[in-house]
């Protein structure tokens, strides 16, 4: 349906069995069931609205990667109540999301275009729910990642706001010290941090060494591990209606994460001055 190089990606919008999707070069991005504009098949997704277990009574989100818009157009729908700032760097991304995955124009969904991190560095807008899900092909730009940056971050939270992010990484192996890195940098900084790899109580260690997606979660609240899967199970009191949602404390990873042999991810010298 599309395809176009812009200044940061190879676009490729196509249709295939029913199923719209967005590709940065060889990645998928979005996907968008033409049926039904708020169903796709990224299972990832669905666990940013963990978040919400979390903080039940968010009305305030920070989105860091728009891409076709999937869970912006969800969360516009499934609360009323929210209203959704939306960073994304590339201006085309902004148009498809609009223009080919239905992203609503509405006054509770505002999209920002500009590098997330310099959109937070100059706002003073106050968050219950952040989430970063902004990929430079298969990989977070490493200025989203470091201990300042989250910092930012923690400063435009509300006091009992939580961080949602998606990376993807392994948890043990050879080539898990980008996550673990990453993993001991959150943990560097809010008292709570929920691992959910996605798939986890399908594939197990499998998972783990070989990786996936791995949806964190980052908070100062006080909230016992026991009561967020009880909030799971019961679709946060009905709240939160995205299917199989119920299921998805099955993925808490709640094992040891190895930390001693990898540094916090700081900002170079450069960025700091």
């Amino acid at each position: 349906m599309y395809e176009h190089t812009s200044r940061y990606h190879l676009l490729r919008v196509t249709d295939n069995d029913g199923v719209r999707l967005l590709k940065f070069e060889r990645n998928q991005q979005s996907s968008m069931r033409l049926d039904d504009p708020f169903e796709g098949d990224i299972e990832y997704v669905s666990y940013f609205h963990l978040a919400l277990a979390v903080q039940p009574s968010a009305t305030r989100a920070l989105v860091i990667g728009l891409g076709g818009g999937s869970i912006v157009k969800r969360m516009w729908r499934d609360y009323p109540e929210m209203h959704v700032d939306a960073v994304e760097i590339d201006p085309e991304v902004v148009d498809i999301a609009y223009e080919l995955f239905e992203l609503p124009r509405d006054e509770r969904v505002r999209v920002i275009v500009g590098d997330g991190r310099d959109v937070v560095s100059c706002s003073n807008e106050t968050y219950d729910l952040i989430v970063v899900d902004a990929f430079d092909d298969d990989r977070i730009p490493q200025h989203l990642l470091t201990d300042e940056f989250l910092r930012e971050l923690r400063d435009h939270l509300s006091p009992e706001g939580v961080v949602a992010y998606n990376v993807i990484g392994s948890v043990h192996g050879d080539h898990s010290k980008p996550f673990r890195s990453f993993y001991r940098t959150l943990s560097n900084i809010w008292r709570n941090v929920w691992m959910f790899p996605v798939g986890l109580w399908a594939n197990g260690p499998i998972m783990l060494a070989f990786g996936g997606n791995i949806i964190l979660l980052a908070s100062d609240i006080e909230l016992p591990t026991e009561e967020l899967l009880v909030r799971i199970a019961q679709h946060v009191d009905g709240r939160v209606t995205v299917r199989g949602f119920g299921l998805l404390g099955r993925d808490l990873y709640q094992g040891p994460v190895r930390s001693g042999d990898v540094p916090i991810l700081t900002d170079p010298p450069k960025r700091r001055r």
